[in-house]
């Protein structure tokens, strides 16, 4: 593992649940959306979702709470919202055992699609307390773009002074947090939680990606 320099994850559906951000986006938003318009609830809920598909996650907007809020002419702070909603950030059990362990070997790097403001909210979890990462990348927020290509991983390993070759990342996301990586020339791993996927870079938790990371199952520029 001496070739191993920096251990990258995604936050939403691999170190927290989706408890939060679904609320959010699923629920308060279209909430707002009926007390403002005066539609019911289920048709608001039908009007925001194709709202959020007509711009799709491939978007920065997608990720972008205050320009929903705008889009959608509702007068509340987003910021509020998110901060009265903190108690349904929950990270998945495993999580601060395996930071903690990994951490003792390797700098550890959060790059999320997640604007700035959620991934502060999330992080301010008391699972969160104390740990040290080296970089907390919102792609959206800092970068402008989402991590859905291999160039986008490129970029950010090139102005952090890393070769990809030393990175693993994992990640939930088949698309951003798998093949975009990868083909950066990252290490990566899919995180499938759901235990229907199958190959040799697939995990079911931290805690197996942790242990193919610590027994040496990963390689320089393996899966490219």
């Amino acid at each position: 593992m001496s070739h191993l320099k920096m251990i990258s994850f995604d936050l939403d559906g691999t170190l927290v649940d989706h408890s939060f951000s679904n609320a959010i986006w699923h629920h308060v938003v279209p909430e707002l959306v009926a007390q403002k318009t005066g539609m019911t609830l289920e048709e608001a809920k039908s009007w925001v979702f194709s709202q959020y598909q007509e711009v799709g996650e491939a978007s920065l907007e997608w990720y972008d709470l205050e320009y929903w809020f705008k889009r959608f002419g509702l007068r509340e702070d987003w910021r509020e919202v998110l901060a009265r909603h903190r108690d349904l950030i929950r990270p998945f059990p495993e999580v601060r055992g395996v930071l903690e362990s990994l951490a003792q070997r390797y700098p550890l790097m959060i790059v999320s699609n997640a604007s700035r403001a959620f991934i502060e909210e999330e992080l301010s979890h008391k699972d969160f307390q104390g740990l040290q990462f080296f970089r907390i990348v919102s792609a959206t927020s800092d970068w402008g773009q989402v991590k859905k290509t291999g160039g986008f991983y490129r970029g950010l390993c090139e102005a952090l002074g890393i070769d990809p070759t030393r990175v693993v990342h994992v990640g939930d996301h088949e698309e951003f947090d798998f093949l975009a990586p990868k083909e950066a020339g990252m290490e990566a791993y899919f995180l499938d939680r759901s235990g229907l996927a199958r190959g040799d870079h697939v995990v079911r938790d931290l805690e197996e990606f942790s242990l193919k990371v610590m027994d040496g199952h990963w390689s320089p520029g393996g899966g490219r």
